[in-house]
């Protein structure tokens, strides 16, 4: 009785759909895109903490489309604030948004005097099981896209 009674108040349901474990869904194209890619999304009060684990390349370099992706851990602020995070020797800013199953995050950084921008978009399906990562990166004027599958474990 006292779980139906929680139960419209959301008690023990995930605030945004987006906590989890996420796997990458098969191999993305592209001989740079992170390999074994795995996030687990945790929402701590207004604040999205992503710990992710991925095959390191095999040359030691991230490629610049997957700065913040590639990196152990990254803090998140879901009000739309700056959080900066500590990217290898790299500092960079990120803003994110959430509305209904879509979280944007928009970032900028200073990467060995060229600034660099990007942004990545989550979105979940409709059944929660899958999300969809959009990956965007400028560099002086040259545009990277990716797009990353995950499924939910």
């Amino acid at each position: 009785m006292v779980l139906l009674l929680a139960a419209p108040l959301g008690f023990g349901k995930a605030k945004t759909g987006f906590d989890g474990k996420w796997v990458l869904d098969g191999e993305p194209g592209g001989g740079d895109a992170p390999k074994n890619l795995v996030q687990n999304i945790k929402e701590k009060g207004g604040d999205i903490d992503i710990e992710s684990q991925f095959a390191e390349p095999a040359n030691g370099i991230v490629p610049l489309l997957y700065l913040g992706i590639m990196t152990t851990k990254l803090m998140l602020s879901t009000d739309g604030s700056e959080r900066q995070n500590q990217i290898g020797p790299f500092q960079m800013a990120a803003k994110t948004t959430l509305d209904g199953n879509t979280m944007k995050t928009e970032w900028t950084a200073m990467v060995q005097g060229k600034q660099v921008n990007g942004d990545w978009v989550r979105t979940l399906s409709a059944d929660g099981k899958h999300m969809t990562m959009q990956v965007h990166e400028t560099t002086e004027g040259q545009d990277r896209q990716a797009t990353l599958n995950f499924k939910r474990k």
